[in-house]
């Protein structure tokens, strides 16, 4: 059954996955109110720095409660999925 803790896990794994997709949100927003200029090493940079937090976020969660993983990495994955959807869908708008 869902204990208070998984949800609690579930809300921590959202939180992350979501901080996780910030830079690369950050870089295309940016880049689409011409604020920045776009390249592919901005990019590759905001990747890389967004890959960095979320093997760290992952792999100390994994040190501290490795029982937990897979509830927290759900929430992880919905977190970066939703926020993933959320980007898509503000790209594809005329306006921003």
């Amino acid at each position: 059954m869902v204990d208070s803790s998984d949800i609690v896990l579930l809300v921590a794994g959202m939180g992350i996955g979501v901080a996780g997709f910030m830079p690369m949100s950050m870089v295309v927003l940016l880049a689409r109110k011409k604020r920045i200029r776009a390249t592919v090493g901005k990019g590759m940079a905001a990747l890389a720095i967004s890959f960095a937090f979320l093997m760290a976020a992952f792999a100390l969660m994994w040190a501290v409660a490795p029982a937990d993983l897979v509830v927290f990495a759900i929430g992880f994955l919905v977190g970066f999925l939703v926020m993933w959807a959320v980007l898509a869908a503000i790209t594809m708008s005329r306006r921003l």
